[in-house]
């Protein structure tokens, strides 16, 4: 929580450092790994990082502004449950990662440019990683600021950290598979990895709720 005797300036400037770091945890890194691609370039592959953060400003702003112009009570308990999509939606990317795996399919135009491998798609995750996790608690920071629109503020700046961290994560998880994309055997292997971990990782979120 943020001290309410903080300058608002440097509440807001934590705000930014906050997201930077928000990007970096292992949700994040399992999921956004089972989308990168050996096929893409690094701008593609940053492109994918900052359409994620992108995503996941957009929830925490839109949770922001409900909250704040509802009135509604928050608390950490209710927040939990935002895990439950997050759950799912990792065990899903994991197992499409496996599929991969084993059978890997050709890799033609048409392929490169599905949904999964566009923009959209890290837009899509985005959204539903917003306010699960520490980022859920932005929610709470946010209503303990003195107006709605430094709420927002903190949402923004948040969101422009994560927008930046992911950027650097999707640019550092895609070396690796652009370096094994000449050995079949080994860019294979990294797919799985990444697959089984996304899959654990969302399991483990599912049972916590249970």
């Amino acid at each position: 929580m943020i001290d309410p005797d903080l300058p608002l300036a440097l509440a807001l400037a934590l705000g930014l450092v906050s997201g930077f770091r928000h990007a970096f945890e292992p949700d994040h890194l399992v999921a956004v790994s089972t989308l990168v691609d050996g096929d893409r370039q690094l701008r593609q592959s940053a492109k994918l990082g900052l359409s994620w953060g992108a995503g996941h400003t957009t929830t925490l702003v839109i949770g922001v502004l409900v909250i704040g112009l509802l009135k509604l009570p928050v608390s950490e308990a209710t927040l939990g449950w935002f895990e439950l999509p997050v759950g799912v939606m990792l065990v899903g990317l994991g197992l499409w990662s496996l599929r991969d795996a084993a059978w890997p399919r050709e890799r033609d135009a048409a392929h490169v440019h599905t949904v999964r491998r566009e923009g959209w798609a890290g837009y899509a995750v985005g959204l539903v990683h917003g306010m699960a996790g520490s980022g859920a608690l932005l929610l709470l920071v946010a209503a303990a600021l003195p107006t709605l629109a430094a709420g927002v503020g903190y949402a923004l700046l948040y969101g422009l950290g994560s927008v930046l961290g992911m950027g650097a994560v999707t640019l550092a998880l895609s070396m690796p598979l652009r370096a094994a994309k000449s050995r079949p055997v080994l860019f294979r292997a990294l797919v799985g990895v990444a697959g089984v971990l996304s899959v654990a990782f969302g399991g483990l979120l599912l049972w916590e709720l249970a």
